[in-house]
């Protein structure tokens, strides 16, 4: 079970602000969401890959500038679009393009 108070704290080594001021709750609450949904359709995503998905969705939106990014951060936001392309291709869907902002 992905629990907000954990996602905050594995979001948190990634980006150098304070995420509360930054990202809204409903962010965390779609990809909370999805990862339940994932874990229940047996794709096994764990708090890390859940946090690398949060914090693309949030830099893709423009919530999050590079400059407020750690290098892990970077790092994550090439794990995340990675995951999500093999996501992608797995189920025939398109999270990228489908998907509408908070």
């Amino acid at each position: 079970m992905i629990k907000y108070g954990e996602l905050d704290q594995a979001l948190a080594t990634f980006i150098c602000v304070d995420t509360h001021d930054v990202i809204p709750a409903e962010y965390y609450r779609r990809v909370i969401k999805a990862a339940i949904r994932a874990n229940n359709e047996g794709k096994q995503w764990d708090m890390l890959q859940t946090a690398e998905v949060l914090l693309f969705f949030a830099f893709h939106d423009g919530l999050l500038a590079p400059s407020q990014l750690t290098g892990d951060g970077l790092k994550a936001l090439d794990h995340a679009e990675a995951f999500l392309t093999k996501t992608e291709k797995a189920t025939g869907q398109a999270p990228l393009k489908q998907r509408h902002s908070a």
